[in-house]
């Protein structure tokens, strides 16, 4: 069953780009990938997030591509018979050991509708070289729809979830603040 949402990107209030989320969930896991386009004021380019997701929404794969005035290519698999997560940017790669399972930064947000969480309460996920803490913020209202609201930190997003969709990503990007708002979504 495939999941597709589609974004609208806005910088300081003006419209920057678009982006589709596919969501395919399968046995055993999730196959999902983004794929945005930008425009300016912000640098023109595209940008794609993979990943695939074990049954408990823990990252197995990740990859982001970003195409600009040059392509940037960075990997993180895990590689559990190994005991190791690999690292690739470009031609260079790392292997770290693997300890727990991890998100990365798209099975984060695919995580984020299934939380249970009260308002107040921190959650702490590890990431690839690091961590990332997500505190229920008290609920909002918007055109009578209640929407449960998230705080990300390090990088201080702001996220809204209604009836299980992420529907608002906003994130202060220099002066300005940059924000995903979602137009349209089909399937489940």
């Amino acid at each position: 069953m495939k999941e597709v949402y589609r974004y609208a990107y806005h910088y300081a209030g003006r419209p920057v780009g678009e982006g589709r989320l596919e969501v395919e969930r399968r046995r055993g896991g999730v196959r999902a990938s983004l794929q945005a386009e930008f425009l300016p004021p912000l640098p023109p380019g595209r940008q794609r997030w993979q990943t695939e997701l074990d049954a408990e929404g823990f990252s197995l794969r990740f990859q982001e591509r970003v195409e600009g005035k040059e392509v940037r290519v960075f990997a993180v698999e895990r590689l559990e018979e190994e005991g190791v997560v690999l690292v690739s940017q470009g031609k260079e790669s790392l292997a770290y050991p693997y300890l727990a399972p991890y998100h990365d930064p798209l099975s984060l947000f695919l995580a984020l509708p299934g939380l249970a969480l009260e308002p107040g309460e921190v959650v702490r996920f590890p990431m690839p070289g690091g961590r990332v803490y997500v505190e229920r913020l008290p609920d909002v209202e918007v055109e009578g729809r209640a929407r449960r609201q998230y705080r990300l930190r390090p990088g201080l997003s702001l996220v809204q979830v209604e009836e299980g969709r992420l529907v608002r990503v906003a994130q202060q990007v220099g002066r300005h603040v940059f924000e995903a708002v979602l137009l349209e979504a089909e399937g489940p």
